[in-house]
Parts: structure tokens; C-alpha cells; sequence
């Protein structure tokens, strides 16, 4: 059965892990009887109730790795991506559940340094493959999002009964109450990448103008996809291609995206320059289990796409056989985007300059031009990681919640997507002087 793709889990749900990780690596300066690298804290909480003894620090963290193991199917991608120690993984899971056993701290203290080890052991596993991470208290509210559009996705239930469950919310007050031990780390973190630069210019920005000698070549770099910039930017970047009609060719730059919503280049870029429907189609399995079934179960039931046949298919030479073992559910996704009443905006050729910085639904942009046509890619392998979206999963004495993806999505010739990425057109190390050339040598 062929099912239309869902916007907003992936928007709603696919978290900067990069900032997770970092709100476990704050220092402060508060006054108190004990000390962590992450900052100071009074030796009495006002949530004893959250304090977990070692017993139930490690049966957290063993059950939080038996979930990862169980359901996350990128281990084949990281033993390729460390070929020297394919199996480094089960030393590190090892090594960070040694520093919960000598662990010396008490109280709030010891939650602090526990939050610090499930984030650290996560990121040192998987790094930036499959999304995994800890939800920290800033990222754990924007999932109030999702009610907003439970009644048009109902499929977007099993986030929400997680998000919402009691326990759940007491810990993230709890967390919330250990960021203020830590100077001005929240303000910080919801902050912080706006500070960042990405190859010279602040990141999480949108930079439009016309170049060239006669400025008949429209440039549009827009460095993030998030949902909270679409009301702004999308209108926008509108404006700017209406005024740029007359231009021959757009450049779109996303080399420093990773990600945010696939309904903001829908709608600034792709429907109002389209003349008529544009197809593509994806293919992604995952593991028959119930944590993957609980979030994606309704995706793949009544799915005419077995596992099998997808293993099997010659188009998919290069899906590798150790990835396959596991993966028992397929789907097909065909999704078709529709041109706006108005008709095409900008009708001068389109490119899309990539790299490697480029994930999630900035990627799903590139794979819809590569699918499709609408544009022509260049500059340099893209980031990967077209999944549908993290799931949660709550760890059961803390009710902390870390979040990976559980879905494995196929590129056209059966390599793994979150490993390879995209390719691109025309490879380039520079690739806007690189289509700025083409353009010029076609004068």
C-alpha cells in the first residue's frame, strides 16, 4: 500500500543532538557542598523523590542500552565507520557503565552525573548517526507541538502519551530544577546556536540576494528548517522569488542545514515553483519489535511491501548484508507534491548546493531534487539521516526520555541513506564559485 509521508513527526520530533549533549556540559558557579565538572550544588534537594540509588542508575542505563540494541539499526554503519574496532561500541557502553558503579557523588550531584553518562555513552556510540540522544528540558517542551496536530496525524498519539505522562513531566521539572545550579544554562541552551557560525556566517540565519555582474542570478542560503522560523522566513523567501522572476538562474544553499521541518522547503521553494506534480518515492524497514511498533506500527500495517522482497530486489545491490539481518518491516512511501494554483514563480534553472553538514529534512530535501529533477545538485555528499523520525523511550526508574531512530531508509541503489547521504550532481569543494562558472561559461 502505497502511504503518503507525514510532515511533522520528523519535524516535531527529530532533536539537535548536538544541543542535547551540550546541556550536559554547562558549568556553574553556585554555592554548595559538592562539585561536578557540569557545576556546583547545594548538598540538600528539594526532590528527593528523584534521587535514584546506583541499583537503579544501572538498571536504567542496561535497559536503556537493551532498548537501543533491540531496535536501532545502524550498528552495521558504525562498525564500517570504525573498521579497525568494529565493535567498539559494547567497550564504550561498558566504560560508561563503570563510572555509575565508582561513582562518589550523592544527591542531586549523582542525578547530574548520570544524566552526563546516559547523554555521553550515547553520543560516543552512535555520535551524529540515527538521531540518538537525551532529551533535555528545552527540546522535551517544543514536543507540546504535537498536540497541536494530534486531530489531522493521529499516528503522532504515541509521542504525545509519552510525553504527557506524568512521571515524565514531575522529571523534566526535576531537570529543569538541576539547570539552575549551572550559570544561565538554559538561557544558553536555547540560545546557543544562534551564536554559532557555520564557514563564517551565523548559523540559523536566511540570507537572500542577487549575484552576478547584472544580479541576474538569485542566491538563497538558509541555514535552518525549523519549525519556529516557517511563519517568518517562508513568506519571506516568497517575496524575494517573486521579485527575482527575471533571474535566469536560483542558487539554494543548505550546505550548513540539518534539518527541521520538510514543510518549509515545501513551501518556499517547491510548490510555488512547480507547473505540475512532482513524485517520489522512498523505501524504509525496521525491526519487528513492540517499542518500534508502538511509534510506527500504524505506518506499516496493510503494507504490500514485504521485507523480503526489498532484500531481494537487484535494484538494491548495495544494501548491506549485515544490515539486513533484523529488519523484517518495509514500507513504501510515495509522496506527490502539488503545484500551487498560481502557478511556477521562478522559471530560470535551480541548484542546490550540499555537504556533508546537510541532515534530516534539509536531506530529504536533497533527495527529493535528485529524485525528481527540481534540482541540480552540487557540491559535496550530504550529511544522510532521511529517517521518518526518532521515537522515545523512557527510561524506566528516572523517566528521563532519550530518543533514536528506529527506521532504515534505502537510496535508490540500496545503500543506507543515514551512512551515505546523497550525492551529489556535480562535486565541488567550492561549489557556489562552481555553478556561478557554469552559469557564466552558458552566457
Amino acid at each position: 500500500m502505497k502511504q503518503k509521508a507525514r510532515h511533522f513527526t520528523a519535524a516535531c520530533l527529530i532533536i539537535s543532538i548536538a544541543v542535547s549533549a551540550a546541556a550536559c556540559g554547562q558549568s556553574g558557579t553556585a554555592k554548595s557542598e559538592q562539585v561536578t565538572e557540569a557545576g556546583v550544588f547545594t548538598a540538600e534537594t528539594l526532590y528527593p523523590e528523584m534521587i535514584l540509588t546506583k541499583e537503579e542508575m544501572l538498571s536504567d542505563y542496561d535497559a536503556m542500552w537493551k532498548a537501543v540494541k533491540e531496535n536501532y539499526p545502524f550498528f552495521g554503519v558504525l562498525s564500517r565507520n570504525n573498521p579497525e574496532h568494529p565493535d567498539y561500541y559494547d567497550e564504550v557502553i561498558g566504560d560508561y557503565r563503570r563510572q555509575i558503579i565508582n561513582m562518589q557523588q550523592e544527591g542531586d550531584a549523582a542525578m547530574w552525573e548520570f544524566i552526563t553518562i546516559v547523554s555521553g555513552s550515547l553520543y560516543d556510540v552512535c555520535g551524529l548517526t540515527g538521531h540518538a540522544g537525551i532529551l533535555n528540558p528545552h527540546y522535551f517542551r517544543e514536543l507540546d507541538v504535537n498536540e497541536k496536530y494530534i486531530r489531522e496525524y493521529p499516528e503522532l498519539q504515541p509521542w504525545v502519551d509519552v510525553s504527557n505522562r506524568p512521571e515524565v513531566i514531575s522529571f523534566y521539572d526535576y531537570y529543569d530544577y538541576l539547570l539552575t545550579f549551572l550559570t544561565g544554562a538554559g538561557e544558553e541552551m536555547e540560545g546557543e546556536d544562534e551564536d554559532k557560525e557555520h564557514n563564517g556566517v551565523p548559523a540559523l540565519g536566511l540570507h537572500m540576494e542577487r549575484l552576478g555582474d547584472k544580479g541576474d542570478t538569485a542566491y538563497v542560503r538558509a541555514d535552518s528548517f525549523d519549525d519556529s522560523r516557517m511563519e517568518e522566513e517562508v513568506p519571506e523567501i516568497r517575496d524575494f522569488l517573486e521579485a527575482a522572476e527575471d533571474c535566469g538562474n536560483l542558487i539554494i544553499d543548505i550546505r550548513g542545514n540539518e534539518g527541521g521541518n520538510t514543510v518549509y522547503w515545501e513551501e518556499a521553494f517547491v510548490r510555488p515553483n512547480l507547473t505540475e506534480p512532482l513524485t517520489y518515492r522512498l523505501v524504509r524497514l525496521m525491526r519487528d519489535t513492540a517499542l518500534a511498533g508502538q511509534f510506527y506500527g500504524s505506518f506499516y500495517q496493510g503494507s504490500n511491501l514485504s521485507a523480503e522482497e526489498v532484500k531481494n530486489d537487484p535494484r538494491y545491490s548495495e544494501f548491506p548484508e549485515e544490515d539486513k539481518r533484523g529488519l523484517a518491516l518495509a514500507r513504501e512511501i510515495v509522496t506527490t507534491i502539488e503545484p500551487e494554483d498560481s502557478g511556477s514563480v521562478f522559471r530560470g534553472r535551480i541548484w542546490l548546493l550540499t555537504g556533508p553538514s546537510v541532515y534530516s529534512s534539509s536531506e530529504a530535501f536533497a533527495v527529493f531534487c535528485r529524485e525528481t529533477g527540481f534540482a541540480t545538485l552540487v557540491g559535496q555528499r550530504t550529511g544522510g539521516s532521511n529517517s521518518g523520525g526518532a521515537i522515545l523511550y523512557e527510561l524506566p526508574a528516572s523517566h528521563l526520555l532519550i530518543q533514536f531512530d528506529v527506521e532504515y531508509c534505502l537510496n535508490g541503489d540500496g545503500s543506507c541513506n543515514m551512512e551515505m547521504g546523497t550525492a551529489p550532481d556535480i562535486e565541488s569543494d567550492e561549489p557556489l564559485q562552481t555553478v556561478l562558472d557554469i552559469i557564466a561559461d552558458k552566457r
